[in-house]
């Protein structure tokens, strides 16, 4: 299973290239729930750089380790004192709720001002999932628990910028891309 993640995840980093960051054509831009009960849309993330990552709450492989790796970048983030969002949504909105994330946000240190863990709901965050073409399948359990793990870098404008697999060495990694990238994102 492993070896067909990879496979997936080798085609997934060509398509995300090709800037997937704004919606096509929706009659309506799909709302997620922050936890602290906001609701937004990706676009009114514009004008900030913004590192996007998918988790499952119920994940017990890549996505504590995900989140370990953004609340670390979220220090790293802070003492440089760079301007970035970080948000990070649910791939399984079918169990995780508003709830669940704020209780994820809780256990991670997240600070909504510059990290946001969301949900909404199931039609909107599957939308954005397929925007972004992440791909969960359900395990044994019923949980979103075998996907994609990406990362995503979005400029201030809203375009993808880049995309990473996200790895052990996750924190220092996007704080190295922030820095690397920082006027292509900012700008």
């Amino acid at each position: 299973m492993r070896t067909h993640l990879r496979a997936t995840a080798t085609i997934l980093v060509a398509i995300a290239a090709l800037g997937l960051a704004s919606p096509g054509g929706a009659a309506q831009a799909p709302h997620l729930q922050d936890q602290t009960g906001h609701r937004f849309t990706l676009a009114s993330l514009r004008g900030t750089p913004l590192v996007l990552t998918f988790v499952a709450a119920h994940c017990t492989d890549a996505c504590p380790l995900v989140n370990a790796q953004f609340a670390m970048a979220q220090r790293q983030i802070q003492d440089a004192h760079l301007r970035v969002r970080l948000l990070t949504v649910t791939l399984d909105p079918e169990h995780d709720s508003a709830a669940t994330m704020r209780h994820l946000a809780n256990v991670f240190s997240a600070n909504p001002h510059n990290w946001l863990l969301a949900s909404g709901n199931v039609a909107d965050v599957h939308a954005i999932m397929t925007q972004f073409k992440v791909i969960a399948e359900r395990g044994e359990r019923g949980y979103a628990d075998v996907h994609t793990t990406f990362v995503y870098f979005i400029d201030t404008h809203g375009r993808l910028r880049k995309t990473i697999i996200a790895s052990t060495d996750l924190g220092t990694m996007l704080v190295a891309i922030l820095h690397q990238n920082w006027r292509a994102l900012a700008s």
